[in-house]
Formats: C-alpha cells, sequence, structure tokens
C-alpha cells in the first residue's frame, strides 16, 4: 500500500469503514444481536418513531424530543463529522430524553424509542 493510500485509510470517516457494515452481532434491547445485526437503519428508526408517537400518548411532554432526537435530520446526522458543539448539544438532548423517559423504562413504546438510541 502507498504512503498516499495510507494516509486516506486514516481519514476515511468511521461510517464509510467497509468492517463496520458487516458486522454480525449488534447490542439491542428488543432483538438479539444477530437479528439486530440485520436490521437497517430506516428500520430502526421507524422503530424508534413508533415509540415516541405512543409515548406522546402518555405525555406530550416527549414532544420537545421529536425534532433533536427522532426526525429526519436526527436519522441522517453523523456524529463523527460534527462539531464539539453540536454533539455536547446531542448528548444533553439524549441526557434529558433519558431522565423523562425513566419512569416508562418499563413500557414498550419506551424500549423501542431506546432501540432507535442504541441503534444510533
Amino acid at each position: 500500500m502507498t504512503s498516499l493510500a495510507q494516509q486516506l485509510q486514516r481519514l476515511a470517516l468511521p461510517q464509510t469503514d467497509p468492517s463496520l457494515l458487516s458486522r454480525h452481532e449488534v447490542a439491542s434491547l428488543l432483538f438479539d444481536p444477530k437479528e439486530a445485526a440485520t436490521i437497517d437503519r430506516d428500520t430502526a428508526f421507524a422503530i424508534g418513531c413508533t415509540g415516541l408517537e405512543e409515548l406522546l400518548g402518555i405525555d406530550p411532554a416527549f414532544e420537545q424530543f421529536e425534532a433533536p432526537l427522532f426526525s429526519q435530520l436526527a436519522k441522517t446526522l453523523e456524529r463523527s463529522v460534527q462539531t464539539k458543539a453540536v454533539n455536547k448539544q446531542l448528548d444533553e438532548n439524549i441526557s434529558l430524553f433519558l431522565i423523562h423517559l425513566s419512569p416508562y423504562f418499563l413500557l414498550k413504546p419506551a424500549q423501542k424509542c431506546l432501540e432507535w438510541l442504541i441503534h444510533r
């Protein structure tokens, strides 16, 4: 491998690493690790959004998390290429969401939302 090729490989974005695309087991709350590895981002996102919709029926305060964590923009966001400020804000939104979600952890809608966050 040439020096240039080695440099480019080191600079490659994590989401473009081929070894990450062929994972055989993935962490999951709702699925076993091998089944979770077959779930794509769109499916995980749909599961999370369904959970959020169900939670909104229980507690409308969850609406504040729709844009930062359960929107199309959140679905395509790649943390590895974001600024520290964007990642800090995302961490804060996730922390607030988890605090608000904690009384509902045993409910299936909460677990669906967590599945999306785990997948991402």
